[in-house]
């Protein structure tokens, strides 16, 4: 069967402690001029929220709303990326076995950000299975569950 290519971020999946599985949510004000889209992994620049990129170090969480071309002071909720929070993302490419529990990069732009499975440079997100869907199977265009292994509430600022 062959995954269907929709890149359209990061969604919350579980928390791997606790007794919810209803994440917390962080408000913070968004960089003016910045686009976020709902699953958009976001990071921290000078205090205020920007759309994270490839080569973004750390992440401070994923949208949990949009907003289009934000005015001074504009707010958004964020999960934050707290490492026992379990996203679900797809890949960018093809996916394997091999992939499975090893720290990868993240890239695309807003809306349609994805799990770079074969770059390991930043190495942001830490994949940990495939989401059990019957419409999911290992190949181009999985889609992956995976923690944040460098984020901006765990202290680790470089790749391992």
């Amino acid at each position: 069967m062959a995954n269907y290519d929709n890149p359209n971020g990061f969604r919350f999946v579980k928390s791997l402690v606790g007794g919810t599985n209803t994440p917390e949510r962080l408000r913070y004000t968004v960089t003016t001029g910045q686009t976020i889209a709902k699953g958009d992994a976001v990071i921290a620049a000078s205090g205020l929220v920007s759309v994270a990129a490839s080569n973004s170090g750390t992440i401070l969480g994923v949208a949990d709303e949009s907003v289009t071309t934000a005015a001074a002071g504009t707010k958004i909720d964020i999960i934050p990326a707290l490492p026992w929070y379990v996203f679900e993302g797809q890949c960018s490419g093809t996916y394997s076995d091999a992939v499975r529990f090893t720290t990868v990069d993240i890239e695309g732009t807003t809306g349609i950000m994805e799990i770079n499975e074969n770059a390991t440079t930043e190495q942001v997100a830490r994949v940990i299975g495939e989401l059990g869907d019957p419409n999911n199977s290992i190949g181009a265009n999985s889609r992956v569950l995976f923690t944040w292994v460098r984020s901006d509430f765990d202290g680790r600022v470089a790749a391992l």
